[in-house]
C-alpha cells in the first residue's frame, strides 16, 4: 500500500484536473505484513476524490496480473503502479497493457518513476484527445 503514491494522485492529478469524465481506479493490495484490509480502509481517505472508486485485493491477483502485462521481472507484482487507459479500452481475459504507466517500483526501467505532474500532464492529452473526438 503506497500512502505516499495516492497522495500523489490525488493532489497532483485528481484536484488539478477537474475533467468530471476522469476516473481513478484505486487497488489497495497486500505486500507489506502491515497492509491490511483496515490499513486499506483508512488509507483510502488518502484519494476522497468522487471519480476515485477503491478497491480491495486480499489476494493480490491483479497486482500478479498486472506484473505480467507490464513485463516486470518474474514474481515482481505491480504495486505501487499507476496506469493511464483512454476511454473505449476493452478487457479481455487479461488487461491490455497501458499506453502509459510510472511505479515507484526500484530499479524498474521499463517506465518513469511517478512524477504527479507528468502523469497529469498525459492525463490532459488523453482527455483533449476525448474531446477533439466528440460528434
Amino acid at each position: 500500500m503506497c500512502r505516499q503514491g495516492a497522495s500523489v494522485i490525488q493532489t497532483a492529478v485528481l484536484e488539478a484536473i477537474e475533467d468530471a469524465s476522469l476516473r481513478a481506479y484505486v487497488v489497495w493490495v497486500p505486500v507489506l505484513p502491515a497492509d491490511l484490509s483496515a490499513a486499506a480502509r483508512e488509507a483510502s481517505s488518502l484519494v476522497p476524490d468522487k471519480r476515485a472508486s477503491h478497491f480491495w485485493d486480499a489476494q493480490g491477483t491483479l497486482a500478479r496480473t498486472f506484473g505480467r502485462v507490464l513485463d516486470l521481472p518474474s514474481g515482481c507484482p505491480a504495486w505501487d503502479v499507476y496506469l493511464t487507459y483512454p476511454p473505449g479500452i476493452t478487457w479481455e481475459q487479461e488487461p491490455p497493457r497501458p499506453p502509459y504507466w510510472q511505479h515507484q517500483l526500484g530499479a524498474v526501467a521499463k517506465a518513469p518513476q511517478l512524477d504527479g505532474g507528468a502523469f497529469a500532464a498525459n492525463l490532459r492529452l488523453i482527455l483533449a484527445n476525448q474531446r477533439e473526438q466528440r460528434p
